[in-house]
């Protein structure tokens, strides 16, 4: 798959490139914080890869996985939880690496 030099994509690019109807990625925004793509001008949803790539993993939670909205919301947020805290220990940990280095 050839990566594409475009940074922003429309709705109904979006919807036929993951597969599902554009009302849903409308409702998705709703129910995702992390789903927040950016407005143009004429207030038009426009979509960044990463977007697409919360989507993607909107759709396989629920399709592969079985989870509800819900179930798919709290998911997502955990992961996001569980990343900032290894993101904190990491910093604490080189900080103490540093400070050993010191003595």
């Amino acid at each position: 798959m050839e990566p594409s030099t475009k940074l922003y994509y429309d709705t109904n690019e979006v919807a036929e490139m993951v597969g599902c109807e554009p009302s849903a990625l409308r409702f998705w925004e709703k129910k995702f914080p992390q789903l927040n793509p950016k407005r143009d001008s004429r207030n038009r949803r426009r979509y960044t890869e990463r977007d697409i790539e919360i989507i993607r993993k909107i759709m396989h939670q629920r399709d592969k996985q079985g989870r509800t909205i819900k179930g798919a919301r709290e998911q997502m947020r955990r992961k996001e939880e569980n990343q900032l805290l290894i993101q904190r220990l990491m910093r604490v940990r080189k900080f103490l690496v540093d400070i050993r280095e010191q003595l």
